[in-house]
């Protein structure tokens, strides 16, 4: 494997306050990497300043190329889809068309009703809601939808924003699953933002700990589990 996503001395800001700190980590081609921290501990902010949404110096490499310099738009169009928190969706519009909007870039009819369908077969409740307003959808119809619509456009690699948030215990399962499935079955890699570290650690390959913007851990999923001070700091055990 390889870094699909470099950051390297990364320092991000909202105007005259400096929120990321000198920040390096790497994402691999087809892994699942999760940031955990605290409210506030610059999650939101690293996945705001990968794709262009806040001030940012440093360096972002993206499939081998540097993107920190691009507009959001030239991020997503090189294959960075992004789910933010809050979920985004156009609620005066239905389910399909929020779907359409997703693919607005290409011009592939065949491969934009292909992968519709199979947005419909990982999120069978949108193809029964597909003529609904998207504001009616309960919350989890809405995240669904907001993934759903963020791979339309057929991203190599997805930033997740507490896709959890707000959700029945029942429907966040039902959500990770499919995120399991779109990793394994279409290789798509996924940097992920998680309040429950359990259910992020549970799902990723690898992790990375942020305190006031800065990482102050990172490893294997696996071996943050194991570790004691963290489950008692980040884990609550």
């Amino acid at each position: 494997m390889k870094g699909q996503l470099v950051i390297r001395s990364l320092t991000a800001a909202y105007g005259s306050s400096r929120v990321l700190h000198d920040m390096n980590l790497s994402v691999n081609v087809g892994e699942i990497a999760a940031l955990l921290g605290a409210n506030g501990a610059g999650k939101t902010s690293t996945l705001r300043a990968i794709s262009g949404m806040l001030s940012r110096q440093g360096c972002i490499e993206f499939n081998g190329r540097r993107i920190d310099q691009l507009s959001t738009e030239e991020v997503a169009r090189l294959g960075v889809g992004h789910v933010p928190d809050g979920r985004g969706t156009f609620g005066a519009l239905s389910v399909l068309e929020n779907l359409q909007l997703g693919a607005i870039r290409r011009s592939d009819k065949v491969g934009i009703n292909g992968d519709m369908s199979r947005i419909f077969d990982y999120f069978p409740v949108l193809f029964d809601r597909r003529t609904q307003q998207a504001g009616t959808l309960s919350g989890g119809e809405q995240q669904m939808l907001a993934v759903g619509r963020a791979l339309m456009a057929r991203p190599s690699l997805l930033l997740l924003d507490e896709p959890s948030f707000g959700l029945a215990p029942l429907v966040v399962r039902d959500l990770f699953l499919i995120f399991r499935r779109l990793n394994k079955e279409q290789g798509l890699s996924i940097l992920l933002v998680e309040q429950n570290a359990h259910l992020a650690l549970d799902l990723a390959d690898q992790a990375f700990l942020l305190e006031t913007g800065r990482i102050v851990f990172s490893g294997s999923a696996e071996a943050i589990q194991r570790n004691d001070s963290i489950r008692r700091a980040y884990l609550g055990n």
